[in-house]
């Protein structure tokens, strides 16, 4: 009888243990995904993309997207960029809340025409727009929504990629040109689409 009190008793310690156990590991899990800072909202802007057609950033509404700052002449940072943000279009390619945003800081050699011969080296895909436009709404874009480059600059390109979230929220800025640092935002834009 005493051993059987006894194992009556360990097997209800083991239970509520294990009940104790599963009810905190989601919680214990959730909390050890790292919060990504608020760092700004994105203005909204109207460009041009590579077709010549507007785009207007209200497309971007209820996607996550990832931004870069390029020139089509560009033989320093651009051609490594471009070549992770294609990486970053090929692993997202089928997720629909995933968008990748290019937009020139030369637009007066970079014309709608010029952004679909680049787009075509990187696989031109539907996930991945180049845009282009008026000098001052791109400067609007670079410098004052994102604050990255130098209105005194001609060319204000930039290494940093900027993740924003669905809601227009600048979450982070990553350097386009080390892989840890593409993994990393690899890994966050993934975290921002399952919240």
């Amino acid at each position: 009888m005493k051993l059987k009190n006894i194992l009556i008793g360990f097997i209800a310690c083991l239970f509520l243990s294990l009940c104790v156990a599963f009810s905190v590991f989601p919680f214990v899990k959730k909390s050890s995904i790292p919060k990504l800072p608020l760092l700004g909202q994105v203005q909204h802007f109207i460009l041009k993309d590579s077709e010549g057609r507007e785009f207007n950033s209200d497309q971007l509404n209820g996607k996550v997207w990832i931004a870069s700052f390029f020139f089509t002449t560009c033989s320093g940072i651009c051609p490594l960029i471009s070549k992770n943000m294609a990486a970053l279009s090929r692993t997202f390619e089928q997720v629909e809340d995933i968008t990748l945003v290019s937009i020139t800081v030369n637009p007066d050699q970079d014309s709608p025409k010029a952004l679909a011969l680049y787009a075509k080296k990187f696989g031109d895909k539907k996930n991945w727009y180049f845009l282009t436009g008026a000098r001052e709404d791109i400067t609007e874009v670079v410098v004052v929504s994102f604050k990255l480059g130098d209105i005194q600059e001609p060319v204000f390109h930039t290494a940093f990629l900027p993740l924003v979230d669905s809601n227009g929220f600048i979450r982070g800025y990553y350097d386009g040109t080390k892989q840890e640092e593409i993994d990393r935002l690899l890994k966050d834009a993934a975290h921002l689409t399952h919240r």
